[in-house]
């Protein structure tokens, strides 16, 4: 459990200006999945899992997810979006507990 929080970002090697860019992003995380008692019913209390992703290029978000207990432990991610210069590509995770982890990738171009 001492890996909880650690994020990995992946680019492809060679970027152009211009580019429209595949981003595989991951988080060590336990994703809890809701329990429920003998008779079906939600057994109450703050489930821990990652419920709202952002993405950051140059100050700008380029992509936002908002998800639910159903997403997979430790689960990927992967969106694109255009290099135009070179910069930074951050990426946070938030945790229903109110954690925070981050990623970052250096956009360089060949």
């Amino acid at each position: 459990m001492s890996d909880i929080g650690k994020v990995r970002v992946r680019l492809p090697s060679s970027i152009k200006p211009g580019d429209v860019v595949r981003v595989r992003s991951l988080v060590i995380h336990p994703m809890e999945r809701i329990e429920r008692d003998s008779k079906g019913r939600i057994v109450d209390k703050k489930y821990l899992y990652i419920n709202r992703v952002v993405a950051t290029y140059l100050g700008k978000t380029v992509a936002a997810f908002d998800t639910t207990q159903s997403v997979s432990e430790n689960p990927t991610f992967v969106f694109s979006f255009r290099a135009t210069d070179p910069g930074t590509l951050t990426i946070a995770f938030h945790d229903t507990h109110g954690g925070k982890y981050e990623g970052t990738a250096d956009v360089k171009f060949v």
